[in-house]
């Protein structure tokens, strides 16, 4: 928003809070620091929707304030008077489930339209707005869809010189990136100033344009990142050290707190242990003597609404159904702690009915190599190198079926389904290798104990390039899913 702002004369400057001192959003050591600069509009983004007696207190001070933010509201009547610009509260916008980015780019096609301003000047940071939407990690459909598409046409010719120097970094100056590059490489790292470093490091990056300058917040980053996997680690282990303690029978979730960890890692922590335990989990990190929490939920339990009924115990508090935090004084913990247990144990969730969601019609024919490996599994399939190459194969040519290939090798179509272990007889794509052989069996011996995983790879591009299964390297890791990996991470193989 600075810089579309910028772009067409608005005078206008940023304010990030420190996440570790401030924690999120707007408060009235901000608002009294945007006073003393003689600010006479706020404009949030994604944030400030449950700010309400902070906004009334900068009006109060002859600022005007427009909250611009996603998430799920608190407002109440008397508060009508508010400026709030948040689609989960119109009554008339259609789309609910863009992202903090997403609102805010709303925001200011706004402006430019009010202005008559060249809107070539905003898209063309379109780029910014699609990380933003990734990383929010809202539902890819609708205006979402669309923001990605777009800006990943544009991050591939960027004009922030920000993200350019961190695509040569990332060496994808020359690679077509899709949302898989943008989830697990680049939206980690900017983040990781947020949640580690200094938070408005991350603005500057975007803003920037001395090259020192950029060059030395990337450095920032990586270093921030680092810190980022080992603080997590080492939260995971420990947290899940302690449920795995827990009695499983009557368990129904977890609030577990500690002044060892860190207040910017718990959200991704209590993702990954709600995944694991199918359960709501809460974590709380203190320091002097304030809790700040992240939590996570399943499907049939707000976690906010359970918020809302104890936020006279707590400082503040926001977010979504399944994923809210809150600012507690370590006095009321265990009055909230309490008080959250009995409200998940009262819950009953109901066993929906499994609804089989279908997108369209596609004919196996459209099914092939490219559809399958890079749009749904997200890798790229690499040539595997290994004992079957010696033997007589076919490559499946578009159009062609399993019986037809049988005929012309006077093979029995059966054989062919067992010589290639095929599931789906009918379900094969054009340059599959299809054996016209019995495959020799992999010497175990010649796979390595351990595989460094490189830039871009995920489990199943590993189990492809070892010819191994997939599932048994998640367990013997540990991990939750193919894509909980990093570059240099050592994975186990047997």
């Amino acid at each position: 928003m600075v810089k579309v702002f910028s772009e067409i004369g608005i005078d206008v400057d940023y304010y990030i809070p420190n996440r570790m001192e401030e924690g999120y959003g707007l408060d009235k050591k901000a608002i009294d620091f945007m006073k003393k600069r003689n600010c006479k509009l706020v404009i949030t983004v994604d944030t400030g929707v449950n700010s309400i007696e902070d906004v009334k207190y900068a009006e109060s001070l002859g600022i005007e304030v427009i909250v611009t933010d996603h998430h799920k509201s608190t407002k109440d009547k008397e508060d009508e008077e508010l400026l709030l610009l948040n689609p989960k509260l119109s009554d008339t916008y259609e789309f609910k489930y863009l992202s903090g980015a997403g609102v805010a780019l709303k925001v200011a096609q706004g402006v430019y339209e009010k202005l008559n301003a060249d809107m070539g000047k905003l898209y063309q940071y379109m780029d910014i707005v699609m990380i933003g939407t990734v990383a929010d990690v809202v539902p890819m459909v609708d205006e979402n869809r669309i923001i990605i598409k777009e800006g990943l046409k544009i991050l591939s010719k960027t004009k922030v010189k920000g993200l350019m120097y961190l695509l040569k970094y990332l060496k994808f100056q020359n690679k077509e990136i899709n949302t898989t590059d943008v989830s697990y490489f680049i939206s980690p790292l900017i983040n990781s100033l947020g949640r580690i470093g200094v938070s408005k490091m991350g603005a500057d990056f975007f803003l920037k344009n001395d090259e020192f300058e950029i060059y030395n917040i990337i450095e920032e980053m990586k270093k921030s990142n680092k810190k980022r996997r080992e603080l997590e680690k080492a939260i995971y282990e420990e947290a899940d050290h302690k449920i795995k303690k827990m009695d499983k029978k009557s368990l129904k979730c977890a609030f577990l707190y500690s002044k060892k960890w860190h207040p910017g890692v718990i959200g991704v922590v209590s993702s990954r242990l709600s995944v694991k335990y199918n359960m709501p989990i809460a974590l709380v990190a203190l320091r002097d003597n304030i809790g700040k929490a992240s939590c996570r939920s399943v499907k049939g339990v707000s976690v906010f609404n359970i918020f809302h009924t104890m936020k006279d115990k707590l400082v503040r508090f926001g977010g979504h159904d399944l994923a809210s935090g809150f600012i507690v004084k370590q006095e009321n913990l265990k009055e909230v702690e309490r008080i959250f247990k009995e409200n998940i144990d009262e819950i009953k969730v109901e066993q929906e009915e499994k609804i089989l969601k279908i997108d369209m019609e596609l004919p196996i024919e459209k099914i092939d190599e490219n559809l399958v490996l890079v749009n749904i599994v997200g890798v790229e399939k690499k040539e595997i190198k290994n004992d079957f190459e010696e033997y007589p194969y076919h490559k499946v040519r578009k159009g062609e079926y399993l019986n037809k290939i049988a005929k012309d090798y006077q093979k029995r179509p059966a054989k062919l389904v067992q010589i290639n272990e095929l599931k789906n007889p009918n379900l094969i794509y054009p340059k599959q290798k299809i054996y016209l052989e019995k495959k020799k069996s992999i010497d175990i011996e010649k796979i390595p104990k351990y595989h460094i995983v490189q830039r871009g790879e995920n489990i199943i591009s590993i189990a492809l390039e070892y010819e191994l299964d997939w599932k048994q390297i998640l367990r013997l890791n540990s991990l939750e899913s193919v894509t909980d990996i990093y570059p240099g991470q050592k994975i186990v193989l047997k």
